[in-house]
């Protein structure tokens, strides 16, 4: 394959499977009540309990100014609490409430049948070989 055509190629598909993907998990996800980017904060902080706000942003490669409205809108759906941490009043932690628990737990398991049922026309082998091209993109990137 020519190496302009394999560029254009992988671009086009891309946006094809991201633009798929992402309406698939928004209207998934929005049936627990929550968007795609509040999934990945609840991801990071149900991962890292007791974050605090700039490392947040910093795993989710944002500017804390962005995390502190969608972290205000989850503390406004019970879905996290926020605190001022002992050792350093400055600073301001988060963590996932029960609730938090619960409704990342569910929309894990959706995100996942999700997946799988995207993975389930490929053989074993196939999946692995995705994965591994998969791990080592990301690698490079």
């Amino acid at each position: 394959m020519e190496q302009l055509t394999f560029i254009e190629e992988v671009q086009r598909i891309s946006i094809s499977l991201n633009k798929k993907v992402m309406t698939e998990i928004k209207e998934r996800l929005l049936s627990q009540g929550i968007t795609p980017f509040q999934y990945h904060i609840l991801l990071i902080i149900g991962k890292c309990s007791h974050i605090g706000v700039t490392k947040l942003a910093e795993e989710m490669r944002v500017k804390p100014s962005a995390i502190t409205p969608v972290i205000t809108r989850l503390i406004d759906l019970e879905l996290v609490s926020r605190y001022h941490s002992k050792e350093d009043r400055r600073k301001v932690n988060i963590e996932l409430t029960a609730k938090g628990e619960q409704v990342i737990e569910e929309a894990n398991e959706i995100v996942q049948k999700m997946i799988a049922h995207f993975f389930s026309c490929y053989e074993p082998k196939d999946q692995e070989q995705f994965l591994k091209l998969f791990k080592k993109l990301d690698a490079n990137i």
